[in-house]
């Protein structure tokens, strides 16, 4: 079974959560694993840095931690096959555009998703040209559906 790796915000806000569970059900229906950041067990240890009460102690505790995030935020994408991006809104989150930048650097094939139809990309784009070129670049293509997603 091939991997996909789900680079996506949507974890930033419960309310997006049926989105995101949208998105991992098309995928699981065309047969891919997948590793979503979202779902990896870091929680309780961001609850458990963010609770310490000495301001230093706690800073660097968080510092560990994302650098412990990174790293396994890393080793998804190199374990996975292909990388999915969600590219709603007004403006490309930043982190997508990272895990998409370095996958496409990694030689990984990235597709994108941006179902938002405001376009905020130069010359009409849907987004950044940047974004878009890796997606292309790497025989990928952009979905404007969730429905839509055929990788």
């Amino acid at each position: 079974m091939s991997m996909v790796y789900l680079a996506s915000p949507l974890g930033f806000s419960h309310e997006l959560k049926p989105y995101l569970e949208r998105i991992k059900a098309r995928l699981s229906r065309l047969g891919y694993e997948i590793f979503d950041p979202w779902a990896q067990s870091f929680s309780k240890a961001i609850r458990e840095a963010s609770a310490i009460a000495d301001h230093d102690e706690r800073v660097a505790a968080l510092a560990h931690l994302t650098h412990q995030i990174g790293v396994a935020n890393e080793n998804g994408i190199r374990e996975s096959d292909i990388l999915l991006a969600v590219l709603d809104g007004p403006e490309v989150d930043s982190g997508c555009a990272a895990e998409l930048g370095f996958a496409f650097g990694i030689g990984k094939r990235c597709y994108g998703l941006r179902t938002d139809w405001r376009d905020t990309g130069e010359f009409g784009l849907p987004m950044n040209l940047q974004v878009l070129h890796f997606i292309k670049a790497t025989g990928g293509k952009l979905f404007r559906r969730i429905e839509d997603i055929d990788i």
